[in-house]
């Protein structure tokens, strides 16, 4: 999908939009700066949503109480904009399951980037 836009000059010029790869990277970057360097974050899923040009993240995380909490984002890939779209919390049983099948997000090294 490619947009035309008028460039200075009067003609048409092609601005391709980021990958899906590419936007996933900006994404991971923003919701890095929202976590605290020394948190323990896994990844629970990823999907690109085609339609909406987003991606939707859902991570497992400690809340503001201590509890493990499920939080989900949207990150809207034309406005670069991260949204929290809320959370709920899991029991011991689930966490224990989330943290075996999901992939650690390294904070720091998202943060350097």
């Amino acid at each position: 999908m490619s947009a035309l836009l008028a460039s200075r000059d009067g003609l048409p010029s092609s601005i391709e939009p980021p990958t899906p790869e590419e936007s996933l990277n900006d994404a991971r970057q923003r919701m890095a700066r929202t976590f605290r360097r020394d948190e323990f974050v896994w990844i629970i899923n990823e999907r690109y949503d085609e339609h909406a040009v987003a991606w939707l993240i859902d991570v497992l995380r400690q809340g503001a109480e201590g509890r493990w909490m499920r939080q989900r984002y949207r990150y809207d890939v034309p406005a670069g904009i991260l949204y929290f779209l809320g959370e709920s919390a899991v029991d011991s049983q689930t966490f224990r399951s989330l943290r075996r099948s999901s992939m650690p997000f390294d904070v720091p090294a998202w943060q350097d980037r």
